[in-house]
């Protein structure tokens, strides 16, 4: 775990902060605070588990799920590389099937690489929007 996803991790569990104010203080999109916590914070997995559904101060909420589903069908239909618009389409798919439902296993990402991710998908969302 590096500095910066210990430091999410305790402003949570210590510091009691949500994961927007964390977003706020440390300048970073709440879909990879809330994503970090996921992977390394078992309070807040347990949390989440027992929040409604409908409740979207830990769980992702509707936009944020849209925002995430549009970076990956944007990496799927247009990235350049043919490997990673394999991989978005393999996860889409997947993720339709009901293969990629929440569970111990979650795969572990540095938080400033999926922070990176997030803001290159908007770019790319953007530049598709402009050509359109």
């Amino acid at each position: 775990m590096t500095a910066q996803e210990t430091a999410i991790k305790t402003a949570f569990e210590v510091e009691e902060m949500t994961p927007q104010e964390i977003s706020e203080c440390m300048g970073l999109d709440v879909i990879a605070v809330k994503s970090c916590l996921l992977n390394y914070s078992t309070r807040y997995r347990k949390l989440c588990n027992e929040a409604p559904e409908e409740e979207d101060t830990l769980n992702y909420n509707r936009e944020e799920q849209q925002r995430i589903k549009d970076v990956i069908m944007d990496l799927a239909m247009g990235a350049e590389s043919e490997k990673l618009r394999f991989e978005a389409a393999v996860y889409i798919r997947d993720d339709a099937k009901g293969r990629k439902d929440r569970n111990n296993n979650l795969p572990t990402t540095n938080v400033l690489v999926l922070n990176n991710i997030l803001k290159q998908g908007r770019e790319m969302a953007d530049k598709i929007k402009q050509i359109n």
